[in-house]
Formats: structure tokens, sequence, C-alpha cells
């Protein structure tokens, strides 16, 4: 560790010490406006709401709902080897998507923030003997922690932005000794190995993307029925994981699509769906939503409810995927190329998309206009619709596999610092 990055990061835990005493009252007013579980909010604190596991278990984060997707992947194959997993997320959305892996050998908590009190007292408790986090997540003060306790430190599924990395490039007095506190990053893609490689993680290997090896979203046979029951035969596509910014284009978009489709079913599946008073004051005329129990019968359907994204992929041969209008870097194809329908992307689509889009199996649309030419061009042509659906499904078998080649290399990792299976805490 340098010395002048070493001294920031000091600073960055002394800060993080004295700032602990505002944790409580920040998480409330975050819990007021429904970002925290309010039940919930002293995990953020390092407080354990469950039962540790008897045995010292592996520690695997995973921020959001995107990074659950690799990381219970992950999770169901150290359980398979016989590991407890702590499964810890930042967000209530993941939290609900993990809820469904929970058994004696699983469990969820919310991560602590990254101040040494808490990060300390979660240590503590749960007594990790190894951590490993999804994609992106590099936390100084946790990193540290795990580091003095001699606890191996593991990246998966690893990635940074070509912005978040020319920042940390930029700043080598920083990031070398931060980086330098990761023993092992599992990397996406080559670009993203050379990233961390550069940055100064001490191992890396390209294992590929662990989100094409996951399960697709489950489709409720019931409820899908049910639906298609009430769409009939109007043409029905689906904007899938919104954000601000976007539903307003599908919204136009939607518009200009009557004009040729005058009983067209626009679907609305906003990627937070604590946002949906808010999409709806855009057309409350036109939009029915799903949480109300009201029927798809305006031309605007807000689906605003959990755990339902296979279902509403089964009923939509069409589907836009959200975060690529806006400059958030897309959502994962993976699931609806599963359920075989055919893919539009904005350009800000990020690194999955690629081999969709270099398998002709994606369509690029940079805003309403396009998007509305590209869903009525599909709905025109069915056999070009289904073309398109089917080379995404060819693109998602090829590039399957990473899941494998990343728990092949943990394995190796987990030898060679003596994680075992039921070690006793």
């Amino acid at each position: 560790m340098t010395r002048t990055g070493g001294a920031v990061w000091s600073v960055y835990e002394a800060a993080g010490r004295l700032a602990a005493p505002l944790a409580a009252p920040y998480l409330a007013h975050r819990a007021a406006r429904g970002k925290e579980d309010a039940g919930r909010i002293s995990e953020k604190r390092g407080v354990a709401s469950h039962v540790p596991f008897p045995e010292a278990p592996i520690w695997l984060h995973a921020v959001s709902v995107g990074e659950s997707v690799a990381a219970l992947s992950v999770a169901d194959s150290l359980v398979g080897w016989g590991y407890p997993v702590l499964v810890t997320t930042s967000t209530p959305t993941a939290a609900r998507r993990v809820a469904a892996h929970e058994g004696a050998s699983l469990c969820h908590q919310f991560a602590p923030l990254d101040a040494a009190p808490f990060v300390a007292r979660f240590l503590d408790t749960w007594r990790p003997q190894a951590a490993i986090f999804t994609e992106s997540e590099v936390w100084p003060a946790t990193l540290q922690a795990l580091a003095r306790r001699g606890i191996p430190r593991a990246h998966v599924n690893a990635r940074l932005s070509a912005r978040s990395f020319a920042r940390w490039k930029a700043r080598p007095w920083l990031s070398a000794p931060l980086f330098g506190m990761i023993d092992l990053a599992l990397c996406q893609t080559a670009r993203q190995g050379e990233r961390f490689e550069a940055l100064g993680v001490r191992e890396v290997h390209v294992t590929g993307q662990i989100k094409f090896d996951a399960a697709p979203p489950i489709a409720d046979p019931a409820a899908v029925e049910a639906l298609r029951e009430v769409i009939g035969s109007r043409p029905v596509w689906l904007a899938a994981s919104t954000h601000p910014g976007e539903e307003e284009a599908v919204i136009v978009a939607h518009r200009r699509l009557r004009e040729r489709w005058p009983d067209i079913l626009t679907i609305i599946a906003p990627r937070h769906v604590e946002r949906a008073d808010a999409i709806e004051a855009l057309d409350p005329l036109d939009m029915t939503r799903r949480s109300k129990g009201e029927r798809p019968e305006a031309g605007l359907y807000l689906a605003d409810t959990f755990g339902e994204m296979g279902t509403l992929f089964a009923v939509a041969p069409v589907v836009f995927l959200g975060a690529s209008l806006v400059p958030l870097g897309g959502h994962n194809p993976a699931e609806p190329a599963a359920h075989g329908t055919a893919l539009l992307t904005g350009p800000s689509h990020g690194e999955m998309f690629e081999p969709f889009l270099a398998g002709d199996a994606a369509l690029v649309v940079d805003g309403a206009d396009a998007l509305a030419e590209t869903v009525s061009a599909l709905f025109d042509d069915e056999a070009r619709r289904a073309a398109l659906a089917e080379r995404a499904a060819l693109v998602l078998d090829a590039e399957r596999g990473a899941l494998g080649r990343t728990m092949d290399a943990l394995s190796q990792w987990f030898a060679a610092n003596a994680v075992e299976a039921g070690r006793a805490l």
C-alpha cells in the first residue's frame, strides 16, 4: 500500500467512525421514502436479525437485483458443495429475490454500510471464512477490515465501467492500495480482466458472464394464461426494467404505434416499482395498474408488481430492455432471450448485449421514434420477429458456461486458502 493512498483510506475509515452516529437517522429517512426495509434497517449497522450458522459461512454480496442473478447462481453451487452461505444485498428489491433461495444453508441479510464500526460488528457476528463480491462492488472500509482479519477476498462476474476504470486509473495512489486488497477477480470479459489487472488486483482470470447461465425468471402458467386471455388478439410489447426518462419515450412510442395499431397494448415494467405513482401520472387516462388488480384494458399497462417478469416475458413477443435509452449501461438480455422474445435495446446497452448484437440477435433503437418504428416493423413481419428471437436463443446458448468456469476457479482458490466446508466457528 502506498504511503499516500494508505493515508487517504485511513482517513476514509476514520471519517466512517465519526459519521457512524448519523447512520440511524439517515437510514430512517430512507426507510420513510421506501428505499429501505423499515423493519430491518439495523442490519445496515451490522446488527444480525438471523441466528448465525454454527459453521463459518462464505459471505457473498450482491448490491441489487441485477447482481443478485449471478450471486444466487454461485450461492446455490456453494450450498451444493456443503458450505453455508450468507448472501447480502443493499436493496429491498434484491432482498426479495434472494428470499426465494433461503433455507437451512443459505440466509439473507442486508449488507452493513461501509463504515468500520458496522463492518466490524457484522464480521464479529458472522465470522465468514471468505468474502466474495459481485461485479463492481469495491468497499474501502470493508476490504480493509477483511484484510486485517486475514479473510480471503474475491470478486466474481467482475466488471468496471469505462468511466469508473478511467477515474481509478487516473489516481493510482488511491486505486493501487485499494484494488491490491482484492486477492482474486474472475472477470466477465478480457477487457474487464485487463482493467482489474491494471488497477492492481493480485490474480485475474476471465471466466465469462454468469448471468447467461442463470435460470430465467419463472413464468407462472396460470398467470400467463390469464393475462393472454385478457389480451386476446391485441398486439402487445413490453418495456422492461425501465428507468426515469425512459417511460416518457415509451409512452411517446406507444402513441405513435396507435396510429398504425389502434388496439396495441404497451406494458411498462419499471425497474423500481416504488416509482409507479410517478409513471402513472405521465398518462393516467390511458394507463391501468397491475398492482391494483386492474385489467390491461387501456393502451398502457403498468406492471408494478414483484416477481412477475417471467410472466411478462412469456406474453410479450417483443421486449425493449431499459437502462439503455439513458446512460445506465443496460440490463440483462439473457432473461428475455430465454423466453423467446425479440430483443430491443437503446444505445447505452453495455457489454452484455455485445454478443447478441454481433450475432444479429438484437436491435438498437435510439429514441421514441426509432422504438415505435422498430416495434411496428416487427409486428408487420412475424417471420423476422421469430428469427430474431431464435438467434437470441442461440447466442445465449453459445455464451453459457461461465458459472462452471467460475466455480472451478473458486474451488482452486478455496483450496489454496484452506477454505473448508463445515469449518466450525
